[in-house]
């Protein structure tokens, strides 16, 4: 038995799904669908299945099992919410939504109808990330004192200017955190564990966009170690993303998702540089969006395939992507107040206060 996927959207991202889907032996590639129709005619020529016309002919495909949401983010949730209601699997792509409330929402109806819900998070099935989460979790590198997320990205006016939805509270709900960095925020809790709370700074220094290009904030983790987040996607030439993890017995410092350095008191240690992979040399998406590997996003689509036909539990389930929002939510409800905000009695930010 095969899941049939349909892809809504069309856009970049929307290109890695349909090789994910593809490259998956129990999934097939079923249909995609765009509100630009020139659009998703090229892409069903391209990967030679169809194209639908509305998203009732989608619901209605009973050769759809499950749906890839790659449009702009603030359209995730209403997407996702009616495709539950009609009885399809979810795989939605990074942010799951741009509220809690929406989150909130989706985790219920995916309870609900029975159907899962998948975020996208796909640097978490890379071996080199859960080798980290498993070195901390076991003590390796004794209590953590000290963690440190670095995302200094690049991307051009071009890039905003090319899709106005970027940049935007409304569609993108943030800018540099939300959209770019994610991805760390959700390794960083996913490896070190829940931070409680963010004190954060955010500016729009170099982009005309309305959100930030610029954020750093300090975090505490329940757990008590401290933290930082840089996140921007005004540095040039932009550089690859960096976690490092201090314990007073060890440091781990992950390189996009690469261990690149691994010291332990009791001798353990990993060479400054592993050796690429061929995907991963084709990866810079921190200069280029459109320069992202593949595997992830293919060991996410067979999470889902397996969750849905043998009842494995998601990676990356609904409560696991609402964390990461959560925290990008705290960090702008910080900045706008300039002061502390609890994660766990965060409000979200109105726009005026943004």
């Amino acid at each position: 038995m095969k899941v049939g996927f349909a892809i809504i959207g069309c856009g970049m991202i929307s290109r890695y799904h349909a090789a994910a889907v593809r490259a998956v032996e129990r999934a097939r590639l079923v249909g995609v669908y765009a509100e630009d129709y020139a659009s998703a005619g090229r892409m069903a020529a391209e990967t030679g299945t169809r194209c639908y016309s509305s998203f009732r002919e989608i619901w209605e495909d009973e050769q759809v099992s499950a749906v890839s949401i790659c449009v702009p983010s603030g359209l995730h949730a209403r997407i996702a919410l009616e495709a539950l209601e009609h009885g399809k699997h979810v795989l939605i792509e990074k942010p799951m939504a741009l509220t809690l409330d929406d989150c909130d929402r989706l985790i219920e109806a995916g309870e609900k109808y029975n159907r899962k819900v998948c975020v996208v998070s796909q640097l978490r099935f890379s071996p080199d990330v859960a080798r980290a989460k498993r070195l901390v979790g076991e003590g390796a590198l004794g209590r953590l004192v000290s963690v440190g997320l670095y995302m200094k990205y690049y991307r051009s006016q071009e890039y905003y200017d090319a899709s106005p939805w970027r940049g935007t509270w409304d569609m993108d709900g943030g800018g540099a955190l939300m959209n770019q960095g994610i991805h760390g925020v959700d390794l960083v809790q996913y490896i070190a564990g829940p931070v409680s709370s963010v004190y954060a700074c955010s500016a729009t220094l170099s982009r005309r966009i309305e959100t930030e290009d610029t954020l750093s904030a300090v975090l505490q983790f329940e757990n008590g170690a401290l933290g930082v987040i840089e996140a921007a996607t005004s540095v040039y030439p932009g550089y690859p993303r960096r976690i490092e993890l201090c314990g007073d017995k060890g440091t781990l410092t992950l390189e996009e998702d690469r261990i690149v350095r691994l010291e332990m008191e009791d001798g353990g240690s990993a060479p400054a540089k592993q050796p690429k992979t061929e995907e991963q040399k084709a990866g810079a998406s921190h200069r280029n969006a459109a320069e992202l590997d593949t595997q992830g996003h293919i060991c996410q689509v067979a999470d889902l395939v397996s969750s849905i036909l043998d009842g494995t539990p998601l990676l990356v389930d609904g409560r696991e992507g609402r964390k990461a929002v959560e925290l990008v939510l705290g960090a702008y409800r910080s900045a706008s107040l300039g002061l502390p905000v609890e994660l766990s009695s965060a409000p979200e930010p109105r726009f005026s206060e943004r």
